[in-house]
């Protein structure tokens, strides 16, 4: 944040904004005493401290990213916007048709 940024904010703003600065700073200084305590602890074992972060690295669950969307299977004719990927509910333009007796691969889309 720009000084001149901080000229703008009212004298609560800055209070607030203080108090979320030092809670921030304790909450680093606590960490880096926790990491200390663990390095200490590793040291005081023989445990290479390099050791102990791949282990807790290894043991931390892997996020798999954000899923992508599904590509449409099935299209209106009537009105090509509307896509449906054959996944969850059926569209109401999909019911419809198929309660007119239509068939779901007559929608289908080429490919």
């Amino acid at each position: 944040m720009k000084y001149s940024d901080l000229q703008s904010l009212s004298l609560s703003e800055l209070e607030a904004l203080q108090s979320d600065v030092e809670k921030a700073l304790d909450q680093k200084k606590q960490q880096a005493q926790v990491i200390d305590q663990i390095k200490a602890m590793a040291l005081e074992n023989g445990i290479p401290f390099e050791s102990v972060l791949s282990e807790l690295q290894g043991s931390v669950r892997k996020t798999t990213g954000v899923k992508s969307k599904s590509a449409p299977q099935y299209y209106n004719p009537a009105d090509p916007s509307q896509t449906w990927t054959g996944k969850g509910r059926k569209p109401k333009w999909i019911e419809e048709a198929l309660n007119n007796g239509s068939d779901l691969e007559d929608f289908r889309i080429a490919g």
